[in-house]
């Protein structure tokens, strides 16, 4: 039988998933340009510094919160095991992805403070593969959303049906 209450239940869950995830796009693209075109780089560097580290534990935290939702729900859902495992394993790794790159903040500011903003190739390697890790982030964010919107409207395929078919 088709069962309504989950599908609102997962249609709230992507929603809050997608603003988070927005969030974290506009906070990796927009933001910190808006910092460095209206502050002195000095000023830019302080204010970058704190944030970046911020900006991190919220993508953590959402890619916890929605492991835990995933797995929390998971025995409940009407989805096979195979794809709640899948929806587990993408968040996961999302997660995992994030928590290198905010890891790698501490090497890249001491890279940054050893050349006086000069540019240093252990900075220039250590930011670009901090670039790398959180656009792998983001992009497994949208596969996520994806693999969940894909669920929303084909429910029926996963749904026991009254009459056994």
């Amino acid at each position: 039988m088709y069962h309504l209450t989950e599908a609102y239940l997962l249609a709230a869950f992507i929603s809050l998933l997608a603003a988070g995830w927005g969030a974290l796009v506009a906070g990796s693209s927009a933001v910190p340009v808006l910092f460095a075109r209206t502050l002195e780089p000095a000023q830019a560097s302080v204010v970058l510094r704190r944030y970046w580290p911020g900006y991190f534990k919220f993508a953590i935290a959402l890619g916890l919160g929605a492991l835990g939702v995933i797995a929390l729900a998971g025995p409940f859902s009407a989805l096979p095991l195979s794809y709640t495992l899948l929806l587990s394993a993408l968040a996961a790794l999302m997660t995992a992805l994030f928590y290198t790159a905010w890891a790698l903040i501490p090497r890249i500011n001491a890279a940054r403070d050893a050349t006086d903003g000069e540019s240093n190739g252990d900075f220039d390697r250590l930011h670009r593969l901090n670039v790398a890790l959180t656009g792998a982030g983001l992009l497994l964010g949208i596969v996520l959303l994806a693999a969940l919107i894909y669920v929303l409207p084909g429910q029926f395929t996963f749904w026991p049906t009254a009459t056994g078919h």
